[in-house]
């Protein structure tokens, strides 16, 4: 199976043609999408691009990204959260299977996610922090190993 890989982010003002009249002949879109030689980074990419986008924004396939974003964080028992099966398992296998449904270039994907509560992260404390962990094996001849660990806040800043 043959992948091409592309950078994010897009260059949308090229693909929007903002400096097409400017250029005088317009270029083909599949010149403004940035390659990139590591499918291991286009991989890393992608997966961020579906932990950022909440279900039903993007405009093609209301089902793309993570319903991560459409939990209540202020009810959210943190401890009970990281200690328990149950919602965690099912938010981790919910995403294992987006992951697997929008990135075949991984199989056989994984996760792992941790809350975590008041953390400092570049020099502000943030009430709600995810450090999510994808595990799975690149779709290639060797069968590499995939893991990667993505952090982001969720909830708003402290003082």
């Amino acid at each position: 199976m043959s992948f091409r890989n592309y950078k994010l982010p897009l260059d949308l003002e090229e693909i929007t043609g903002a400096d097409k009249a400017e250029a005088g002949s317009p270029k083909p879109a599949h010149l403004f999408l940035k390659r990139t030689d590591s499918q291991r980074k286009s991989i890393d990419e992608h997966i961020e691009l579906i932990l950022m986008t909440r279900p039903g924004d993007y405009k093609f396939n209301k089902e793309y990204g993570f319903t991560i974003w459409d939990l209540e964080f202020e009810n959210l028992e943190i401890e009970k959260f990281n200690s328990h099966n149950n919602p965690r398992q099912d938010i981790e296998r919910m995403l294992a299977g987006v992951i697997g449904k929008y990135e075949p270039r991984l199989k056989n994907v994984g996760v792992d996610i941790v809350f975590v509560t008041k953390k400092i992260f570049k020099g502000k404390k943030i009430k709600f922090f995810v450090d999510l962990t994808v595990r799975g094996n690149i779709v290639n001849k060797l069968e590499e190993k995939y893991e990667r660990s993505f952090q982001f806040a969720m909830g708003p800043m402290l003082k």
